[in-house]
């Protein structure tokens, strides 16, 4: 019996590999967790990657097939994803590799940005160090009769490299490599835009070991600022940037806890190859001296896998959570706000970004519509505004009322008469008494006072204190599950809270979740330096200190 193919034509079996889910698709192939069925029930876990259906009969996509797995067979190193197997079932090609459990740097760089948790000099450093092993060993390989494969990796990104459990760094998908083995038509540009170098972007023939630098240098730059190195998309305006040499120049303006990163990448961004470093073995060993304690390396990476693994958790339960929410509501697909599982969004400005969720902004004030009541006393508003203004602004009205203010003193004004007969009756006009004559008080003779004149004394100069020197301190807090921020009895946010500005001295710091839990912490700033905290509620315990 055949097996039933999936929707994208893939079967459900290849050999005797059982396709499980699809992990990740490209523009060539799709990556499946597969199941290696052996004896006696033992199934270990692999990872096969498939061309495309739409691309199985392309001869330049199965070069490149065969390319990728001719080369990663020959490569055995820690650091680089080992290839198990090659083989055909039927019309299709499918590759064999090992199953990394773990993150992308991509899902790294986005967690810790949504959230506003900066990754730490030391673990950058790390992870950067380890790829520049792998790709040191890829350089250098050899094929099995000792000829120098010369082989580049030409498309390092973050979502090539994934970090394991166990805090190994690997290199993914040497699919576009070029080497000895596979010949290419001159001319031809391949990688990604943003990460390749300037003599790929050119079609450069002579490209080498030193176009895998630059990627990766553009990689730890996304890592320290947790942003592209080029943020432009059009390949016109990025070849015009990197013919400039913008991308050393961005990161020669590296600042902070991120500052002695960036003479090495600057170094690695180099417009010209030459320039940058003679190999990935020496720009490792750079790497290298921006980690304090090189012994706990892999410890500092351990802890930044726990940290970002929890945030990437506690999106999924938020997620799971919001989902179950609008289907209890008989909310029908395709009209759920895509941000209402409370994904954090980042606003604020580029210096102090405040994190908030969707789910959490104050609902739209209610749609408010006027009642008889109102449209009542907006009348009795308009008509006093209008009697104001006339009595005000209308001279004529007021030159006629003058003689009924003067006779008015003595007698009140009578009461209207209403004539119904076409006759008119003249009016009654009060005899005008004129006023009392104003008593004029006796003159008295005011002798001058006499002011003396006092000299003024010389001022005297009073020397102020200057103020201390030195930037405030910040503060970084986040926390699992969010928790509003109050510092010395106010509240500053929610957390998390990136870059808070404080000044210099002790500070208290209470951390209080949405089910009443708080955490309290004395905090003591120091001018021009940021202290950074992750609290986990359900651990009772910090995830970074």
């Amino acid at each position: 019996m055949q097996p039933s193919p999936h929707e994208s034509g893939i079967p459900e079996r290849l050999g005797r590999y059982r396709l499980v889910r699809c992990i990740s698709s490209g523009g060539m192939a799709r990556v499946y967790e597969a199941r290696r069925e052996s004896l006696a029930g033992v199934s270990p876990k692999v990872a096969i990657k498939v061309i495309l259906p739409e691309h199985a009969e392309d001869e330049t996509f199965q070069q490149l097939f065969v390319n990728e797995a001719r080369i990663g067979s020959q490569l055995q190193h820690q650091n680089l994803v080992q290839i198990q197997d090659f083989d055909r079932a039927g019309r299709v090609f499918f590759l064999v590799m090992e199953f990394v459990e773990g993150l992308t740097l991509r899902k790294a760089a986005s967690l810790c940005r949504r959230h506003g948790v900066p990754i730490p000099l030391a673990v950058i450093a790390e992870l950067g160090r380890q790829v520049c092993e792998g790709l040191h060993a890829a350089h250098t390989a050899c094929s099995e009769d000792g000829a120098d494969l010369e082989l580049v990796h030409r498309d390092i990104k973050p979502s090539n490299l994934i970090l394991s459990p166990q805090g190994v760094v690997k290199v993914l998908d040497f699919g576009i490599s070029k080497a000895l083995v596979a010949a290419e038509h001159a001319g031809t540009v391949k990688g990604t835009w943003g990460y390749m170098s300037p003599e790929q972007a050119a079609a450069d023939d002579q490209v080498w070991h030193a176009a895998d630098q630059y990627g990766l240098a553009a990689v730890l730059y996304e890592l320290a600022m947790l942003q592209p190195l080029y943020t432009e998309r059009e390949p016109r305006d990025l070849v015009n940037l990197m013919h400039a040499d913008e991308g050393a120049r961005r990161a020669a303006r590296l600042s902070g806890p991120h500052a002695a990163l960036g003479p090495l990448l600057m170094r690695a961004l180099q417009r010209d190859p030459h320039a940058r470093y003679p190999s990935c073995a020496s720009m490792a060993m750079d790497l290298a001296s921006l980690i304090p304690e090189p012994v706990s390396a892999r410890d500092q990476l351990l802890r930044f896998y726990a940290t970002v693994l929890a945030l990437d958790r506690s999106e999924g339960a938020a997620l799971e959570r919001s989902s179950s929410t609008f289907s209890r509501a008989g909310v029908s697909k395709g009209t759920m706000d895509p941000y209402s599982a409370g994904l954090p969004v980042a606003v604020g400005n580029e210096r102090h970004p405040h994190q908030v969720a969707i789910d959490e902004r104050p609902a739209p004030a209610p749609q408010r519509y006027w009642s008889t009541g109102a449209l009542a006393w907006m009348g009795v508003g308009i008509l006093v505004v209008a009697f104001v203004s006339i009595k005000l602004f209308w001279p004529g009205d007021a030159e006629i009322e003058a003689p009924q203010v003067r006779s008015s003193v003595l007698s009140p004004a009578p009461d209207p008469v209403v004539v119904d007969a076409p006759e008119v009756t003249p009016p009654v006009v009060e005899p005008i008494v004129a006023p009392p004559e104003p008593i004029v008080a006796p003159t008295v003779p005011v002798e001058p006072v006499v002011v003396p004149v006092v000299k003024p004394k010389e001022p005297r100069v009073v020397k102020v204190p200057a103020e201390p020197k030195g930037a405030p301190g910040l503060l970084t807090v986040s926390s699992l599950p969010k928790a509003k921020v109050s510092v010395d009895g106010k509240v500053v946010g929610q957390t998390p809270l990136y870059q808070y500005s404080l000044g210099a001295g002790s500070h208290k710091v209470v951390l209080t979740a949405e089910d009443g839990r708080s955490k309290s912490f004395s905090l003591n700033v120091s001018p021009g330096e940021e202290s950074r905290r992750i609290w986990h509620f359900e651990k009772e315990e910090w995830v970074e200190r």
